[in-house]
């Protein structure tokens, strides 16, 4: 986790400021183990949001909520496929209705 200090620090040091967005970028299938991952990344930089991978599998990514609440972080982008385009802005009307949807 230092490394990921100093890569922070370096960052920082090369724009003159502090980087516009740190994101978390974790896998949906892991469920409740992104709060761990969460917890560790968070200690080592600040973190500004997440970007929510493998979202077109079977995960529903109920642990987006988990994030919100205990690290106030919220989501910003969500991957459903395996190609660059399939990388968008996260929809939180949409993620709802996916949530809740059957199937």
């Amino acid at each position: 986790m230092e490394e990921l200090r100093k890569v922070y620090r370096v960052i920082e040091r090369k724009l003159g400021r502090l980087p516009d967005e740190v994101l978390l970028v974790v896998d949906a299938t892991q469920g409740q183990n992104v709060l761990s991952q969460a917890e560790l990344f968070s200690s080592c930089t600040p973190l500004t949001g997440v970007a929510l991978a493998k979202l077109d599998g079977t995960a529903k990514g109920g642990v987006v909520f988990a994030l919100a609440l205990r690290y106030n972080l919220g989501v910003k982008l969500v991957g459903c496929g395996e190609g660059l385009g399939d990388i968008v802005l996260f929809s939180p009307d949409e993620f709802i209705e996916d949530l809740l949807t059957e199937g």
